[in-house]
């Protein structure tokens, strides 16, 4: 078995749909997990030969190819969504996607999000750059004790699930509301105190939860997979731990960490990671963004279609490279935090470049336009050895791996 784990880089948007899609049409058995986050992903998967193109939120990307996927005891699903999604997908490729779930994984509820939305209206201008899809309010309910699992939903009854429901609104979120300042005169106020709401959701989500299979993913079962494909929601610079842009961050591990928890406690090994970042920079949603200029001071950066203009992060925001130390330092980071795990010990790192096409095989630093080859001699330097070039996938472009010893680059070209 092979295992590696897909991560963005910088703020999310990096193209990690893109990577982990590849690798689902190339190697042998894949099984896509997701294991941070919650619904909020949006990761982009094209094919401009079939003309079609799928924005995967819960979904793995490159289950177009078949690839099942599992939500991780750490991924945050939204059953309520999820319907949605799947039935986009269906409508498009003609099959329903296979997705497994571990019992224990927990929900994002309706008043998880409705709080969220809830806050960041209430913050004004001084608002965190939420996506509004309740991930922190899930993450805040569970520390408190009230907790709702993917087996509960699928055990209880609708009336039992929609008592539960609204005894974790009594004993939670009235006062959870409160504490973020979610009055009566918040737009939010009146949903969080209709029974309405409570009892769509519980009819939703428990049609929902019929969608997924439960399983124990243990190691035995595990086996029946080749190659364990770990897709990050979001980028390294939003990890909930990297405190220089707090409170701008979301509330999951957003690398190596729960892959490496994964894979530690099936006594398993992560072979590599891959870090996704584009030739330039973006952030959607208000927060520190080094660096940031106008799109338009980027040459060949065109819009972008996934990321459209929204009422919670506002417009895509877009920035050049800090220095080369700034590019790699994130890598270095994660990999060190997750010394303490045998299982990430021998990992081997490499970066995907994507969006070179638009930049002319090129990256957009501070300092001017820097070439590949330079950002290539910058990580051998740094201990990276870049060494043959093979085929790594084809879709609209190419994408060609360098790989080498103990790093490889994968390069995102015409």
């Amino acid at each position: 078995m092979r295992n590696i784990a897909v991560i963005g880089k910088n703020f999310g948007d990096e193209g990690k749909g893109l990577a982990v899609a590849s690798l689902s049409r190339v190697v042998r058995k894949p099984l896509i997990i997701k294991h941070n986050g919650g619904a909020q992903a949006g990761h982009t998967v094209e094919d401009a030969e079939a003309a079609w193109r799928f924005v995967h939120h819960q979904i793995g990307a490159g289950a177009e190819y078949g690839t099942p996927t599992l939500f991780a005891e750490t991924f945050m699903p939204d059953l309520y969504q999820l319907g949605k999604e799947v039935a986009d997908f269906s409508q498009l490729f003609g099959f329903v996607p296979l997705l497994y779930s571990e019992k224990t994984a927990r929900v994002t509820t309706i008043d998880d999000v409705l709080l969220n939305m809830g806050a960041e209206a209430a913050r004004g201008d001084a608002r965190h750059g939420s996506c509004g899809m309740g991930i922190d309010e899930c993450v805040q309910r569970n520390r408190a004790g009230y907790v709702l699992s993917v087996e509960e939903v699928a055990l209880r009854s609708e009336t039992e699930l929609q008592r539960q429901l609204r005894w974790m609104r009594q004993a939670y979120t009235k006062e959870r509301a409160k504490t973020l300042g979610i009055d009566r005169g918040n737009p939010y106020f009146e949903l969080l105190e209709n029974d309405d709401v409570i009892q769509n959701y519980a009819s939703e989500v428990k049609a929902n939860i019929g969608l997924l299979t439960l399983v124990d993913a243990n190691r035995a079962w595990l086996a029946r997979f080749d190659h364990l494909l770990f897709e990050g929601g979001q980028g390294l610079l939003l990890d909930e731990d990297y405190e220089a842009y707090a409170p701008h961050l979301t509330s999951s591990k957003t690398g190596l960490h729960n892959p490496a928890l994964f894979l530690e406690k099936r006594g398993l090994t992560l072979d590599e990671a891959i870090y996704v970042t584009r030739s330039y920079v973006t952030r959607h949603g208000a927060g520190p963004l080094p660096c940031e200029t106008a799109r338009a001071e980027l040459p060949g950066v065109g819009a972008d279609l996934t990321n459209q203009p929204n009422e919670w992060q506002g417009t895509l925001r877009y920035a050049r490279h800090e220095s080369m130390d700034a590019f790699f330092a994130p890598v270095k980071r994660d990999k060190d935090s997750v010394q303490m795990f045998s299982s990430a010990r021998d990992t081997k790192l490499s970066i995907l470049i994507t969006h070179l096409n638009e930049t002319g095989n090129r990256l957009y630093f501070e300092e001017g336009d820097v070439s590949f080859e330079r950002v290539k001699r910058e990580g051998e330097r740094r201990g990276g050895r870049c060494k043959s070039s093979v085929r790594f996938s084809v879709t609209r472009n190419r994408v060609i791996a360098l790989i080498g010893g103990d790093h490889s680059m994968l390069i995102f070209t015409k």
